[in-house]
């Protein structure tokens, strides 16, 4: 349950922020929006990952075989 109640500690604090933003200052409005871009990209980075690895069964880079070599 700590996880659960720091996780919604969290989520208030993001949501007051959210709620101050109108009264914010540019600079504050940049770096809100800069870190929202941030946390977009690295989602849809770990999305485009997980589709790749899950939907493209068979993988493009497999190691050579190498067959023994026979006696003559």
């Amino acid at each position: 349950m700590e996880l659960r109640e720091d996780m919604m500690e969290i989520l208030e604090k993001v949501w007051t922020k959210l709620q101050g933003l109108p009264e914010a200052n540019a600079l504050e409005l940049g770096a809100f929006f800069i870190l929202i871009l941030f946390i977009s990209t690295f989602l849809f980075m770990i999305v485009l990952c997980c589709v790749h690895c899950c939907c493209c069964g068979k993988p493009k880079y497999q190691g050579a075989r190498v067959q023994p070599v026979q006696p003559i």
